[in-house]
C-alpha cells in the first residue's frame, strides 16, 4: 500500500484540473513591440516594375485579379 502524505498525493482527474488551471491563469505571450511589416508586398498597377523585380530576384510573379461582377 502506498505512503500518502497531505501534499504528496493528487488523485489523477484532480491533477488535470490543477494544470488546466494554471494554463487558464498563465499569464500570455507578449507581443511584439512593433507590428510585423505586410507579408507581401504587393506593386499595384506596375505589372512591368513587378516583372522586372520578379526577374532580378529570381521569383515567381503572383498576380492577384478579381472582379466585382
Amino acid at each position: 500500500m502506498r505512503s500518502r502524505s497531505r501534499l504528496g498525493y493528487i488523485p489523477g482527474p484532480m491533477k488535470l484540473l490543477v494544470a488546466l488551471a494554471l494554463l487558464a491563469l498563465a499569464p500570455p505571450a507578449r507581443a511584439a513591440s512593433r507590428p510585423p511589416g505586410p507579408a507581401l508586398p504587393f506593386i499595384e498597377d506596375d505589372y512591368p516594375k513587378a516583372l522586372a523585380l520578379a526577374r532580378a530576384r529570381h521569383l515567381p510573379l503572383f498576380v492577384d485579379a478579381w472582379a466585382p461582377w
